[in-house]
């Protein structure tokens, strides 16, 4: 029997919940990236490690569709679906991986990968992956079985459709497409394997719905504040939320 996530949450829960989505809504409308992260980091000693990411795969679906809304006209529909294509199968069995570990396991691979996405993505910035379609085929194999078990598996996305030649709103808008694509089949593989509830879906769905402005803010928020203060404040707020989960994984 799943556990009522709604037991602790309180007014100012609620409240500081609301900000925080509209935060990371208005982060991925930037960045394309980053917002799950920032939400991850508040919810998890809420809703607990185990409910995290399928509650995360309603709330991406409807951010990331915003998203995509917003940059409709950008969109590379052909390269969305083939990543898509691709990544769905996987992230079933990424899925079926994730319900069997325990919470506290999840917790510290939560933890472990928000500290590790710091360094990686500084790793990744400025380096573009030049793919065929082999290393397309594997990437996205890889994104997707990731994406079910782990926080910020998008990461793999920007360097290898930049090198696909996409930039500035083609980037957003297909990246955008191919996360919602890939989180309506994860919302049917948790909804199947009953690693998602009602009560869950429903949290979910009201923060996707805080979330929509935040996207539209995005870019409001980009012209008139500097992007590398931004970005340490964001990677500060994850070093110490992802220490914090190791040490509760103890």
């Amino acid at each position: 029997m799943q556990p009522d996530i709604f037991a602790n949450i309180d007014t100012f829960a609620a409240l500081a919940g609301m900000v925080v989505c509209f935060l990371a809504a208005a982060l991925g409308g930037v960045s394309g990236m980053g917002g799950g992260m920032l939400v991850t980091l508040f919810i998890t000693p809420i809703i607990g490690p185990k409910a995290v990411l399928p509650v995360l795969s309603v709330f991406m679906l409807i951010n990331n569709g915003t998203r995509v809304w917003f940059y409709r006209e950008a969109l590379d529909l052909r390269h969305a679906l083939l990543i898509a294509g691709v990544a769905i199968p996987m992230s079933g069995l990424g899925a079926l991986v994730y319900v069997r570990l325990e919470g506290e396991v999840i917790q510290l691979l939560l933890g472990t990968i928000l500290i590790a996405s710091i360094p990686l993505r500084r790793w990744l910035a400025g380096r573009q992956i030049r793919p065929n379609t082999q290393t397309v085929v594997a990437l996205s194999a890889t994104y997707g079985f990731l994406s079910s078990i782990i926080i910020g598996a998008g990461m793999m996305l920007m360097p290898m459709l930049m090198g696909l030649g996409l930039i500035g709103p083609a980037l957003l808008a297909t990246d955008a497409a191919i996360t919602a694509l890939v989180n309506v089949a994860k919302i049917v593989f948790y909804g199947r394997l009953d690693a998602l509830t009602l009560d869950m879906a429903l949290l979910a769905m009201g923060m996707g719905l805080i979330a929509i402005p935040g996207t539209w803010a995005g870019v409001w928020i980009v012209r008139r504040t500097s992007i590398r203060v931004h970005t340490l404040m964001i990677e500060a707020l994850i070093l110490v939320g992802g220490g914090a989960m190791i040490w509760r994984s103890f």
